[in-house]
């Protein structure tokens, strides 16, 4: 399948940018490559921070995954002066040919790819008894990211765990081995939302067993790579989206009490969350002055002194915020230039200079709103309730605390995601997984999006409907 699997050469960092091999195009050169690089601990190495890199660019986590599910529900809208980034999905006339869907699905494939070529290579190995411990926590690393990549790719192409008593309906393919060689051609279907969720916790409770508590080969201090607890809290968000609340309690619950991470206080919360490696991150991806995205940076798309500042925060969000609420600081009031006036103006990201800002895939506070939206389905609302005022607490020092239950806890638990999450990639997951309609804004209309619409997901590429025979399209765009 051409577009569906892409492999250039082998994992890590011989897989450049510059890649143009297909699945069904590779060269003899490039089916003994893999066996070459990874043959050692330091293959393995460098094969973990290759797989790493492929979350950097655009497509993925720096910019795609954190934008488009805040633009797709009520967060945020594109400016009128804008440069046509993500116009079509800002205003839901999506089409199968569209540039983001398809490069974000292949991106998430080609983590995939290397992530199973990982598994394979470095578990096939012997290693002195000096390098098994730290060759283990990578293989263990590595199942993780498959588990992530597949966790998003269902996020964004296919319908939430839910949406079917049984998780009957389509997922995507699972591919759990990738071949180095042309007799390795596959062209799978999709399989169902269960199949999938099921690899992804599997490989995740891999990761978990394989990984000790104490990362071997890093601190536990950095968190740009992916420890047993960060495991433990990705798989938690998991849980918690297939509706398994026992699980996502205990798990959440784990991460709260044994993961050694700790809320930023209040004072130093808008400033101190900017940064890598801050206490309450778990796990994100992380940049430098050599390999950032300069101009495509997320930064750049969000604030007015980046380069264009074409995402504006709708006003409905800001209005979320109480006015004693520091995440309020992460939205001000002003005016987009030669634009909206009033505009909300999006102020979570601003380093422009050497980009070392993170992309925020889990961290501390959604343990505690995970915990306490799982607890609330429980019948645990008194537990529930203390999870929230944590959070929200820890933001608004006039914070009342929660006494409310049954389905006006959910709905504040819900509010507090909201607001907290803003502009990190959380907010369609959130109403979708729920089944809540809601209205999207844009510069000067809305639209009312049904809890049934399936609009909400990502078309499969129309390249990979080509490409694969056995490809089967999302329901919203079969007829476009």
């Amino acid at each position: 399948m051409k577009q569906l699997i892409y492999i250039c050469g082998a994992v890590g960092l011989l897989l450049s940018a510059s890649c143009k091999k297909s699945f069904l195009e590779l060269d003899p050169k490039q089916q003994q490559d893999a066996n070459m690089v990874i043959k050692d601990l330091p293959g393995a190495r460098a094969a973990i921070t290759g797989a790493y890199n492929l979350m950097q660019p655009v497509a993925y986590y720096g910019r795609h995954a954190i934008i488009v599910p805040d633009l797709m529900s009520d967060n945020i809208f594109i400016s009128s002066v804008n440069q046509k980034r993500y116009l079509p999905l800002d205003q839901y006339i999506t089409i199968t040919t569209d540039g983001t869907s398809s490069d974000m699905w292949r991106q998430m494939y080609k983590v995939i790819v290397n992530a199973n070529l990982l598994i394979e290579k470095a578990s096939a190995n012997e290693y002195p008894d000096a390098d098994k411990a730290e060759a283990q926590f990578i293989i263990g690393e590595a199942y993780a990211l498959r588990a992530l990549a597949y966790f998003d790719l269902m996020r964004f192409f296919a319908l939430p765990y839910n949406a079917t008593a049984d998780g009957s309906h389509l997922g995507v393919p699972l591919v759990i081995k990738s071949g180095t060689d042309n007799t390795n051609i596959i062209s799978p279907k999709r399989n169902t939302a269960k199949e999938v969720y099921t690899q992804i916790v599997a490989d995740f409770n891999t990761a978990i067993n394989t990984m000790p508590t104490s990362p071997v080969g890093f601190k536990s201090s950095l968190r740009g790579r992916i420890s047993h607890y960060a495991a433990k809290a990705l798989l938690a968000r998991v849980q918690l989206y297939r509706g398994d609340w026992a699980a996502a309690d205990s798990l959440a619950t784990s991460v709260i009490s044994k993961g050694g991470f700790t809320l930023l206080p209040r004072a130093s919360l808008i400033e101190e969350s900017r940064k890598q490696n801050s206490t309450e991150a778990i796990f994100e991806i992380q940049y430098n002055i050599l390999d950032n995205l300069g101009s495509d940076a997320l930064v750049n798309f969000l604030w007015q002194s980046g380069s264009y500042g074409d995402g504006l925060a709708t006003e409905d969000l800001y209005n979320a915020y109480a006015s004693t609420d520091v995440r309020r600081g992460f939205v001000t009031k002003g005016v987009r230039k030669n634009g909206e006036n009033p505009a909300y103006l999006i102020t979570k990201y601003t380093n422009t200079t050497s980009y070392e800002e993170p992309s925020r895939v889990i961290r501390l506070a959604e343990m505690y709103l995970i915990r306490a939206e799982a607890r609330a389905h429980e019948g645990l609302d008194g537990l529930a309730a203390a999870d929230v005022n944590t959070v929200a607490g820890r933001a608004d020092a006039t914070w009342v605390p929660v006494t409310a239950t049954g389905d006006a806890l959910q709905a504040i638990i819900l509010n507090e995601n909201r607001k907290e999450f803003a502009f990190e990639g959380h907010r369609l997951f959130d109403l979708t997984r729920n089944k809540l309609g809601f209205t999207k804004y844009l510069t000067n209309k809305t639209i009312t999006i049904d809890k049934t619409d399936k609009r909400t997901i990502l078309p499969i590429p129309q390249s990979e409907m080509n490409a694969n025979v056995n490809m089967e399209q999302n329901e919203a765009y079969k007829a476009r």
